[in-house]
């Protein structure tokens, strides 16, 4: 495996850990907010996008792709919660995994037009 493609291999297996992980701890009180838990997933997929956009483009292969690659992600793991009893299957949650892959991919060509411009 190419070197460029452990960290977003290794944050792709977080995620996976933080969904299987059967009975995570409660959230603080102060925590339990409307829409805390779509921060969350948009956050670790933007993180994912923004990883997986930095391989390809090593690769030299469009860094669009990563959106593509992380959202299709998203919704396997959504799809894999329907198995697990103490979890469930929600659109809501998809629907920020697939904006956190856009806004990483976003994040990542911003930090990439920035980089060539102080590179000259």
């Amino acid at each position: 495996m190419a070197t460029r493609w452990r960290l977003p291999l290794a944050w792709a297996l977080l995620i996976e850990v933080l969904i299987v992980w059967p009975h995570p701890p409660d959230l603080p009180q102060d925590w339990n907010v409307v829409g805390f838990d779509k921060a969350v997933h948009a956050s670790l997929f933007a993180v994912l996008s923004f990883l997986a956009a930095r391989a390809l483009v090593e690769e030299a292969r469009p860094a669009w792709v990563a959106v593509a690659a992380s959202a299709a992600f998203g919704l396997f793991t959504e799809l894999e919660q329907h198995f697990i009893p103490s979890r469930s299957m929600e659109l809501g949650d998809f629907l920020a995994d697939a904006a956190g892959a856009t806004l990483g991919f976003v994040a990542f060509t911003v930090w990439a037009h920035r980089r060539r411009e102080l590179s000259r």
